[in-house]
């Protein structure tokens, strides 16, 4: 019994650290505005994660109740929003929504991976499977400053 109980210890131990966060990912990540057009925030903490960014020169709309729905989209639809757990394996990060602008992305099974790469206080990220399943063929290369 004790033998059944040290192997399901030593397991448990080797898959929580295989998918654990990368340590060097945890802090809060500004987007580099000059490379992508938008601007904001990436939040990592070992467990959690919450994107927030969207393009900087949006309509701006003074009583959304009277808006068109043209209008409404070019307020809203230039903008990422999405917040939840994560986990990583080597240099590939999965993220699970708890609560994103896109309805698919929350869905169960929504998982994104991306690709990211750390040097010094810069970061990439690169979508590689979309909340769809669907494998992205040279997704958009995303770099951050590490503001915290």
């Amino acid at each position: 019994m004790k033998l059944v109980a040290s192997i399901l210890l030593l397991l448990t131990s080797a898959l929580s650290t295989a998918f654990a966060a990368d340590p060097s990912l945890v802090g809060v990540w500004k987007l580099d505005d000059a490379q992508s057009g938008f601007i904001g925030l990436y939040f990592f903490t070992p467990t959690h994660y919450s994107m927030m960014a969207a393009v900087k020169d949006r309509a701006d709309i003074v009583d959304t109740s009277k808006a068109t729905a043209d209008e409404l989209r070019a307020m809203w639809g230039p903008m990422l929003a999405n917040t939840g757990t994560y986990d990583t394996s080597g240099d590939l990060m999965t993220i699970h929504p708890i609560a994103a602008k896109f309805p698919v992305v929350m869905k169960p099974g929504g998982n994104e991976i991306y690709r990211f790469h750390i040097e010094g206080n810069t970061m990439t990220l690169q979508q590689v499977r979309n909340a769809r399943g669907v494998e992205v063929q040279s997704g958009v290369v995303r770099k951050f400053v590490r503001v915290e």
